[in-house]
């Protein structure tokens, strides 16, 4: 009898043990395991993210531009066109090395938007480079370089032109013409933009003499017109630079 009962003892005290295990497996390690599994999840996700933001990056395709809208030497107008396929989040602008936080500036595709930028005295005879910056880290300069303060705290132009980007299909000299308002041909001589490959874009710019309305007409390497529409360049109210895009 007492090695019977001795023995049931014995087989007792094992299932304990092996139950304490079980519980200790339960309470202590699965959790553990739990944990380790929603960190890898969550840093997958992240790396995920973190590689769309990279390429969607690449994508992104602005023009800036700074121009002097409401008269004051202390105000200017930030305009933001978004040429690319993904919408654009503003986070600052900078001028010269001092950043402006933007609250809210989120351009759509294909799509502008404008904001005043207030709270700072120019310095006389000075330049400013302007730059803004987005959430995926890119940067993009204002198109028509620095702007000038003169002497007496008003904002001068730098040149006035017309900018090309040739993204239609097809290779070779796209033909430019630009007449002003009087009918005269300035693209004399010939203007052309030349593109290399099928696909990609060809970029240049046609410098014109002043603010105003110019009619533009774009002609393929097989002669065919493919733009013709008039182009206004209306600073001081708008950019001293104008894009035109086929």
């Amino acid at each position: 009898m007492c090695i019977i009962g001795t023995s049931c003892r014995r087989g007792t005290s094992t299932v304990f043990g092996v139950m304490i295990f079980v519980g200790i497996m339960f309470t202590a390690v699965i959790p553990m395991l739990l944990v380790m599994n929603q960190a890898d999840i969550l840093y997958e996700r992240r790396k995920f993210e973190v590689g769309r933001l990279d390429e969607e990056s690449k994508y992104e395709d602005l023009n800036v531009y700074v121009f002097n809208h409401s008269g004051s030497s202390e105000s200017l107008t930030l305009r933001v066109e978004n040429w690319g396929d993904f919408s654009v989040n503003i986070n600052r602008v900078w001028v010269n090395d001092t950043y402006y936080l933007l609250d809210d500036f989120y351009v759509s595709p294909k799509n502008l938007l404008e904001e005043e930028l207030t709270g700072f005295t120019p310095v006389p005879n000075t330049n400013y480079t302007i730059k803004v910056t987005t959430d995926r880290g890119n940067v993009f300069f204002e198109d028509s370089g620095s702007i000038y303060c003169d002497e007496d705290g008003h904002w001068k132009t730098g040149m006035f032109a017309i900018v090309f980007y040739i993204s239609t299909p097809g290779r070779g000299w796209f033909d430019i013409e630009i007449k002003d308002y009087n009918d005269t041909i300035l693209t004399d001589p010939p203007f052309s933009v030349h593109k290399s490959g099928v696909t990609g874009t060809a970029i240049d710019f046609f410098s014109v003499p002043s603010a105003g309305t110019y009619h533009v007409k774009i002609t393929n390497p097989n002669a065919v017109v493919i733009y013709e529409n008039d182009v206004t360049i209306s600073w001081p109210y708008g950019p001293r630079i104008e894009s035109v895009r086929v």
